[in-house]
Formats: structure tokens, C-alpha cells, sequence
């Protein structure tokens, strides 16, 4: 899953680091938002993959902060995986079915 940002978080490369990054990510609530779009793409694979596994087919999430990405660097590039048990217990939230632990 590939999204794009266009947030200023500074002048220079250094900016854009993973640390920079993961903060921004935090601060605009992107984190609720990737695992929400990942329960959805998760489900739908589910749902169209005979013998769908998130480990095999869900390759994660990446961000790219366009102001920041660099030719041959990783700056301006947030990825990350959610954990496949997280994304089953949302799932089975979603679907009414709630664990209290």
C-alpha cells in the first residue's frame, strides 16, 4: 500500500528521516489511518485470494513524504508492517466479534 504526503517538516534532507517522520506520522494520526486501509486491503485480499496469507500477499505500507525523497536514500520514505495479529483483532473487532482481553 502506497501513499503520498506533501507535508512540510523542513528545509533539508535531515528532516526527512526516519525519526522526523515517524513523528510527523504520529502527530497527523497516520498511523490510524494505514491500519485502517490495511484491515480494508486485508479483508478484500482475504476475499478475493484463494489461500490468502497477510504474511505472503500484504507487503506493507509506505509513505512518501514528496518534499523530502531523495535519488538513492531512503529520506522521505516511511515504511512500515503492522503486525498480523493486530490486523486479526481489528478485523475480528469490525466484524462484532469483541474480546475483551
Amino acid at each position: 500500500m502506497l501513499d503520498y504526503k506533501s507535508n512540510y517538516l523542513g528545509g533539508n534532507p535531515d528532516c526527512y528521516e526516519q525519526a522526523a517522520m515517524a513523528e510527523a506520522m504520529l502527530d497527523h494520526r497516520y498511523d490510524l489511518q494505514y491500519l485502517l486501509y490495511t484491515l480494508a486491503v486485508h479483508r478484500l485480499l482475504k476475499q478475493r485470494i484463494r489461500g490468502y496469507s497477510y504474511d505472503e500477499h500484504f507487503g506493507g505500507i509506505y509513505y512518501l513524504f514528496l518534499r523530502g525523497v531523495q535519488p538513492e536514500s531512503s529520506t522521505g520514505i516511511f515504511s512500515c508492517r503492522p503486525e498480523e495479529a493486530l490486523i486479526n483483532k481489528l478485523d475480528n473487532m469490525f466484524a462484532g466479534d469483541i474480546d475483551e482481553n
